[in-house]
């Protein structure tokens, strides 16, 4: 393990937890260097499912590390390399989770204490794994950023022409009409919709007012249904915000790092929102 003198953060990368069709993906892993065992956050990166990796989190993470918070970001397959990715990224993203219990000991972090963030599609899955029947129980806390929270409704918006990469399609292989109840099964508005009883986790649901490529209407309609289920749940809207922001890529002058805007404004609401709840 690696220590950052910069951040004093202990810092591995690349480290193989079993998923992708090789079993060779891996994650980047971030631990506070004071005395555990810690809380943990599994956060996943956005990109559609065409793109992107766990670097993308390179500057939340050392910034949630130094505040007491082990983070693990996690890089799953991708549909540009294997299409459909869909079940295939759900199993990966499961078996990330599993990684994490399986070595919370060895990482000094409080496996009964673990929560998910995720922006975009990231925020769909983090979603899910707050959600679905085999991973509900290990999740206590979920912030979702400019989530899709409702997959048949992004499959609307985003198939050709309004969109060329058809990102739903190339996830699912299908078309919503062609596989209805697969598409409803892994959208959380829709699991939701039929979820018993409250759901266990806490929420922070953050948006932005300008959103080109996911409304702000598929986070707040998941709000409105974890209200209707009365589960505990916050929602921040960014005024003026559009998308790619909340996490950092060189290659995307789009995004951003922690210490810039609307970062800013979002880091202490964050902070003080896992703080009660993880």
């Amino acid at each position: 393990m690696s220590n950052s003198n910069k951040t004093n953060v202990q810092v591995r990368v690349d480290l193989p937890y079993g998923g992708g069709p090789q079993r060779n993906l891996c994650v980047d892993i971030y631990l506070p260097t004071t005395a555990g065992p810690h809380p943990a956050l599994l956060c996943l990166h956005g990109g559609a499912w065409l793109r992107g990796s766990q670097r993308q989190y390179k500057s939340w993470a050392p910034w949630l590390a130094e505040r007491g918070y082990a983070v693990v970001a996690v890089d799953y397959r991708l549909s540009s390399q294997v299409s459909p990715a869909w079940p295939g990224v759900w199993e990966d993203v499961c078996r990330a989770l599993d990684w994490l219990i399986a070595n919370a000991a060895s990482m000094h972090i409080d496996p009964a204490r673990i929560g998910t963030i995720g922006d975009s599609v990231g925020g769909h899955m983090a979603a899910m794994l707050s959600l679905h029947e085999t991973t509900a129980k290990h999740i206590r806390v979920m912030v979702g950023v400019y989530g899709i929270y409702d997959l048949p409704d992004w499959w609307h918006v985003t198939r050709p022409p309004k969109r060329t990469d058809d990102p739903v399609v190339k996830l699912m292989g299908r078309s919503y009409p062609e596989a209805k109840d697969d598409y409803e099964d892994f959208s959380p508005l829709h699991r939701l919709q039929k979820f018993a009883g409250k759901p266990a986790a806490s929420y922070l649901i953050i948006h932005g007012d300008q959103d080109a490529v996911v409304h702000h209407n598929q986070s707040e309609r998941f709000v409105a249904e974890l209200r209707a289920k009365d589960a505990s749940v916050e929602d921040m809207l960014i005024p003026g915000a559009g998308h790619h922001w909340f996490t950092l890529a060189d290659d995307n002058p789009a995004r951003r790092r922690v210490d810039e805007e609307p970062n800013t404004i979002i880091a202490p609401v964050l902070l003080r929102f896992l703080q009660r709840g993880v």
